[in-house]
């Protein structure tokens, strides 16, 4: 009597497996799926992943492709069809099996072998030493499995058979479906999808979308010119729309987190260190799995490719951890703990920039640095091409899924991008203890890090005092008593603003270029050598509800204090370098603090400028200060917004300096009004508005246009200079 096997499946509840397909699942080889993880390194994201594996998944979708069939049946019956029953067995039989060539760590053993698990699926099925080789001849004979090997290279290889067209025959009262039938394992909608969706959207933790039953229903199997297809009922497309947003948000979310990418790295990272240590494999290890931990590019055979599951894998690279004394690999084989040391970095600066910041602010550190990890992925919702399309029963026919007006969802590809960085993997580079590590770089570090990861739109409040006698020192202490002071230091500068001198473009569109050469001090130290020359560029626009001024910011950090150095990054803001001449000298002296609002951090500056047109020649000074949150998150600008209702508390006289303007902008108004007034007549001033009189004209057209401004009311109230005071001048 043939028994019944039954298995628990939390997904779709109690599986009954007997025959063939009870032996199969049964046997060593496909036993050994249990000891691979369905969702690779996802699990250091998130934990209850590590207890799905291959095994699971393979009967979950051999349990699915079961249900379809059994509704192509039905639905086929009903106009006097029956399915040819070898076919159906070998899709069973594909489907049961179609995840058997996988190894541990499958994506990463790919790329050494160059092989790929669907390419060992069929070997395994093939090769005549494989139990599942044998069974499968044990009860169907050599040829049918022959036939099984053939449906699968047809499946992933995507080989078609030769025949004529409207060559759709029913035989012996059966139709042949084998078109239909590999669709159903690999498409964009097919058991193994439906499968996997459903299960790592529960083990993550995540709201299952796909109506895996309902949607299987839907399925109607059509004539389509010379071939059955499967179709969906335009009203049922959302049960698609559904299954393919779910897998967008899984890929997104579960299979590219960054944990899962930043795992992957360090597997590769702890293979790269063994290969250049291979006396660090103790002796004892299994030589399949010593040739997987120290070669490149290994090859194995089918039965050796078996026996690399994941317990033995982690056995020899636990024993190396316990015995070796080599610490950066001792950490590296610890991948979870490991892993846990990486910092996401919400950046969208390029990773040679932030490989260069990196070594420029610390040169002992590589510019091929493992500390800093950056993939991008890319994540197709559905893919487009003949082998995997949807067919839709539309009013106007058959049409492909892609064809029809999406409404709910987007199809196009879109990319997911991990950029992270760890301290304790620069650490081990640099082969020093972390105390030496947390005294001469860790503080570095992290301003690289705060450099990179600053949005490109930052929210500040910029205070712009043109009279009386508000002083910093005073506002300062009345702040530290309200609010947490947790960083201060002192920061000087001279900073030299260009401009095209015939068209005045940047100070029309109050937008900066700016090359600065500064120091910072903590403690009386200097610190931040790698930020001491940089060119940026600013915009600025102001929030009107709230009075936030909007800075986007474009820097380049260099070494040198000539435009002509920055050329490509002036061209890539879309400015050219030759008409951008110096206007402006500001030199900046700067009084730093970081105050803790509310668990959020905000800088707070107490500036102090002294300008020089360089054009007119003329002298300036004005005082500001500046505050602006660490992030752009609600919370930060809340506590941003806290702030500033508590200084205008205590100094009311504060609103009324409150402005969206830059220094570039104040110091260029204000020395062409003194100039217009008479304070300094400059011969080589009056000849630039001789020979530039259209340039003039604009900037006597911004001057008085900056008059009409509740910020800039101060302009017009530099006095006229009389004669006797030009001559003291002179």
């Amino acid at each position: 009597m043939n028994e019944q096997f039954v298995i628990k499946d939390e997904v779709h509840g109690n599986i009954t497996l007997e025959g063939v397909y009870k032996e199969l699942v049964q046997s060593q080889d496909f036993q050994r799926l249990k000891d691979i993880v369905q969702t690779g390194t996802s699990y250091l994201q998130y934990p209850e992943m590590k207890k799905e594996t291959r095994y699971d998944h393979s009967i979950g979708s051999y349990h699915l492709m079961c249900k379809i069939i059994q509704n192509i049946e039905k639905k086929l019956a009903m106009q006097g069809i029956q399915v040819n029953e070898e076919e159906k067995e070998i899709a069973k039989i594909a489907m049961l099996l179609h995840d058997i060539g996988h190894g541990a760590y499958s994506h990463t053993l790919e790329k050494m072998t160059g092989y790929s698990h669907e390419k060992r699926s069929i070997d395994i099925v093939k090769d005549e030493n494989t139990q599942i080789h044998q069974i499968l001849v044990k009860f169907y004979g050599e040829d049918f499995t022959n036939k099984v090997g053939e449906f699968l290279e047809r499946v992933y290889e995507h080989k078609k058979q030769d025949k004529p067209l409207f060559d759709v025959k029913i035989e012996k009262g059966a139709i042949h479906l084998e078109d239909l039938l590999a669709s159903l394992i690999s498409n964009n909608i097919d058991a193994d999808r439906l499968d996997y969706l459903v299960r790592d959207s529960k083990k993550a933790g995540h709201k299952v979308l796909t109506e895996v039953d309902e949607l299987i229903q839907s399925f109607e199997f059509v004539l389509d010119v010379d071939k059955i297809i499967v179709a969906i009922p335009e009203e049922k497309k959302i049960l698609v729309d559904m299954a393919i947003l779910e897998r967008a948000r899984n890929y997104r979310d579960i299979y590219f987190c960054g944990p899962s990418i930043i795992g992957d790295h360090i597997l590769e990272f702890l293979l790269e260190e063994l290969r250049n240590h291979p006396d660090e494999i103790q002796s004892d290890t299994n030589q399949v799995i010593s040739t997987f931990l120290t070669n490149r590019k290994a090859h194995f055979s089918v039965q050796e490719y078996m026996t690399i599951t994941e317990t033995p894998i982690k056995e020899a690279i636990e024993k190396i951890r316990r015995q070796t004394k080599n610490e950066k690999l001792k950490k590296l084989c610890n991948i979870e703990e490991m892993t846990k040391t990486y910092q996401e970095l919400n950046t969208d600066k390029k990773e040679d920039y932030i490989r260069y910041l990196l070594h420029k602010a610390i040169p002992e550190i590589s510019e091929n640095t493992k500390g800093l990890v950056v993939e991008e992925r890319l994540i197709k919702p559905y893919k487009s091409n003949e082998n995997d399309n949807i067919n839709v029963i539309t009013r106007n026919g058959i049409e492909d899924y892609q064809d029809i007006q999406q409404d709910l969802i987007k199809l196009e590809p879109f990319s997911k991008k991990v950029i992270a960085i760890s301290m304790e993997m620069l650490r081990l580079e640099l082969g020093i203890s972390q105390e030496e590590f947390e005294q001469k770089y860790k503080r570095t570090v992290e301003e690289v890090i705060s450099t990179v990861t600053k949005a490109k739109d930052e929210f500040e409040l910029r205070y712009v005092i043109t009279e009386g006698s508000l002083q910093g020192d005073e506002i300062k202490e009345r702040i530290e008593k309200q609010y947490e002071i947790v960083d201060s230091a002192q920061y000087m500068s001279n900073d030299i603003y260009y401009d095209n001198p015939e068209t005045y473009e940047l100070l029309e569109k109050k937008a900066i270029l700016r090359l600065r050469q500064g120091a910072t001090y903590h403690d009386g130290k200097e610190t931040y050598n790698f930020k001491k020359t940089r060119i940026t560029y600013k915009r600025y626009t102001q929030d009107k509800e709230s009075h936030f001024t909007i800075r986007r910011k474009e820097e380049q950090i260099g070494d040198r204090a000539e435009i002509q150095d920055y050329q490509k990054f002036i061209t890539s803001i879309g400015l050219e370098e030759q008409t951008m001449q110096p206007i402006l000298e500001v030199n900046n002296l700067r009084k730093l603090y970081t105050i803790k609002i509310n668990g959020v951090l905000i800088d707070i500056s107490f500036n102090t400028a002294y300008y020089q047109n360089k054009i007119y020649e003329m002298f300036g000074n004005v005082g500001t200060i500046e505050i602006k949150p660490r992030e752009n998150k609600i919370s930060d600008r809340l506590s941003l917004l806290e702030l500033r209702q508590f200084l205008e508390q205590e100094f009311p006289e504060l609103a009324k300096f409150l402005s969206n303007t830059n220094v570039y902008e104040i110091g260029i108004l204000d020395t062409y009004e003194k100039y217009g007034k008479g304070y300094m007549i400059s011969e080589d001033a009056k000849k630039y508005e001789e020979e530039h009189q259209e340039a003039a004209k604009k900037l006597k057209e911004l001057s008085e246009k900056a008059k009409q401004r509740k910020d800039f009311a101060w302009l017009t109230k530099i006095p006229e200079v009389k004669q006797s005071e030009q001559e003291e001048e002179k």
